[in-house]
């Protein structure tokens, strides 16, 4: 018996039909749920949390009463900010190849961290993970990423998860399951560890992210700095009015 699409894969192929064209009426509009149930072979469950992400993602909105329909002003240059997930997952979803050119890996003390969130309090000795990845995206430099995670939440993380996805190698455990992230968005001069990278003089115009992730039961797991390739970088936001 063939094995039950789990919900990212659903999600890919959703919107490999919608791009082709093949799943939405004139109008737009998506097949009834029990239409898709039967299409794609999946259950009721599957199906919807699929159809929330793709919400979320920006590729879809639902009417009352009515159906789900496809937006017309998406792109698969931007980034949905509300997508679940990693990046990793999302620039797959959207058609990308986003790869970890280089990574490095090491143990600190808090104290030696170049950045600390200011709402949590470090003691001095606590041990941090201090990473570092620099991110291509389609082949072109895209992203430096400097991230310290807790210790005492994580003993290491293995070399195959810098160079794919972080994020999954946390859902796949239940003691480190992200439950949200805090995330502010700013504009920054790119610093000298990206600028090389990107090929761009230090102090370049970049965008910059900040990150802190937090486990289910609230606690802090990591925090970081993203530093984006401005002429690259696109991103979407669903401001949900009623």
């Amino acid at each position: 018996m063939p094995k039950k699409l789990d919900t990212n894969t659903l999600i890919k192929e959703i919107i490999t039909e919608i791009e082709s064209g093949v799943l939405v009426d004139n109008n737009r509009k998506l097949p009834s749920e029990p239409v898709l149930m039967d299409k794609f072979d999946v259950t009721r469950y599957t199906l919807r949390q699929a159809l929330k992400q793709l919400s979320e993602m920006g590729y879809t909105y639902q009417v009352h009463g009515v159906g789900t329909f496809v937006r017309h002003q998406q792109s698969s240059d931007s980034i949905a900010l509300e997508h679940e997930g990693g990046l990793s997952a999302e620039m797959k979803r959207i058609g990308r190849d986003l790869k970890t050119e280089k990574a490095t890996e090491k143990i600190i003390l808090a104290s030696e961290a170049e950045f600390l969130p200011r709402a949590h309090h470090f003691r001095d000795d606590e041990k941090l993970i201090d990473i570092k990845r620099w991110r291509s995206l389609d082949g072109k430099p895209y992203l430096m990423e400097h991230s310290y995670y807790l210790q005492s939440v994580i003993d290491e993380i293995p070399q195959e998860s810098l160079y794919g996805s972080v994020f999954e190698y946390f859902e796949r455990s239940r003691n480190t399951q992200i439950g949200f992230i805090d995330q502010t968005i700013m504009s920054s001069p790119l610093p000298e560890k990206a600028a090389e990278f990107m090929d761009m003089p230090s102090g370049s115009p970049s965008l910059l992210m900040n990150d802190e992730s937090y486990l289910i039961n609230g606690e802090l797991l990591a925090f970081s700095r993203q530093y984006y390739n401005y002429q690259m970088t696109k991103l979407f936001l669903i401001k949900k009015i009623h």
